[in-house]
């Protein structure tokens, strides 16, 4: 058999996200192109980005009436046939809000809907749902018992998570944790020599993700230097207050996995000093915590969500307290200052993804996980 008859014969596994993609959640490509006996077709309402060689097959809704239509009604129209010529197996959405959004869709098909929880779509209130103006978190304040009724099963990205998950409704029997994983190969240390007493912070600029706190942490800790990676809301607010530490603090904005690999490899630390936000929105697991401890890279996080479980405290990183500048500062200054604690810590980081993060293994975990709930069969005789 050829390799095309193969890829052709591989049941298919919808990936829906209605933003093909967010700069932010390079995350869900990565998962997706990762598939080895599925294949997967994304389909989405709004082209938002670059979408990865193997996935740009995608079905993507067609001008603003076409998007409105699919809002209403869930299913219908020119995706809803296509997809039928496509002979779906099941619908992996990304986020509760875009499992609401397409649970009509996987009915209407007779396929089961997976739906991954990633973090503000469990952790925000439904009052800040509700508040937020966004049509698509209204629904899901308003409608997302259905989804947690009819939806086949939902995977949360940390332990920490499912526990949120479960507390808001979720089945608890349907409710299980699926980590993101890392690519082993692209995130890992080499010899290129790291930069003594630079801190890497890398996420989106918002409020959950502490980025105020680590500033005022820095501006405690002698020559230590701060890059920043990442875009979003606060950049500017946060450019104003990191203004008075001058070069010591450099914004990069959005960067490429590849250079943020780079990045990770000349660092000697990651701050990942998440928060939980006014409005509730709190993390899953930030990838760059997996992604760091894959370099190498020692990483002072703090106790929220599943950050702790990603650190090791003492051995691959440490924990602080979310908002304490002061124990954030205390513990960069302690990493900084010792290259062999840096060492050993890294080492250990990396042996910690390597046992629980390989993209590798939780792909294939993740492709059992669409056998079983597709009833797939790979048994069955051609």
């Amino acid at each position: 058999m050829s390799a095309r008859e193969d890829h052709e014969q591989q049941p298919v596994v919808v990936i829906f996200r209605s933003a093909v993609f967010n700069a932010s959640e390079r995350f869900i490509q990565d998962q997706a192109a990762a598939l080895t006996r599925w294949r997967p077709l994304v389909v989405g309402l709004e082209r938002k980005g670059e979408v990865v060689p193997r996935l740009r097959e995608a079905i993507v809704a067609k001008g603003v009436s076409e998007r409105v239509a699919f809002h209403l009604r869930g299913r219908g129209g020119r995706i809803e046939a296509e997809l039928r010529a496509a002979c779906p197996a099941l619908i992996h959405a990304h986020f509760g809000t875009d499992g609401l959004l397409v649970l009509p869709l996987a009915q209407a098909l007779g396929v089961p809907l997976i739906t991954s929880l990633r973090g503000y779509d469990v952790t925000r209130s439904d009052g800040a749902l509700l508040r937020s103006g966004r049509p698509i978190w209204i629904r899901y304040a308003l409608g997302k018992k259905r989804l947690q009724r009819d939806g086949a099963l939902f995977l949360a990205v940390s332990d920490a998570l499912r526990d949120r998950a479960i507390a808001r409704g979720y089945p608890e029997a349907r409710t299980f944790t699926h980590y993101n994983g890392v690519d082993l190969d692209r995130f890992q240390p080499d010899a290129t020599p790291r930069e003594l007493r630079l801190v890497l912070h890398v996420g989106r600029l918002v409020e959950k993700k502490g980025t105020k706190v680590l500033i005022e942490a820095v501006a405690k800790v002698a020559d230590a230097k701060l890059i920043v990676i990442g875009d979003g809301p606060l950049r500017t607010a946060l450019e104003q207050q990191a203004r008075e530490l001058g070069d010591r603090v450099r914004f990069l904005g959005e960067l490429s996995a590849d250079e943020v690999a780079q990045w990770m490899r000349r660092a000697s630390a990651l701050a990942a000093p998440s928060v939980t936000a006014a409005d509730g929105d709190a993390e899953g697991l930030p990838n760059v915590v997996v992604e760091a401890a894959a370099s190498g890279l020692p990483v002072v996080g703090t106790r929220h969500s599943g950050i702790p479980e990603a650190i090791e405290e003492g051995v691959s990183g440490f924990l602080v307290p979310e908002g304490d500048a002061g124990a954030l500062a205390a513990r960069l200054a302690e990493l900084l200052g010792s290259e062999p604690l840096r060492r050993g810590m890294g080492v250990a980081a990396r042996r910690l993804a390597e046992r629980k993060f390989s993209r590798q293994l939780l792909t294939a975990r993740l492709e059992s996980i669409y056998d079983e709930v597709a009833r797939f069969d790979r048994q069955a005789p051609a």
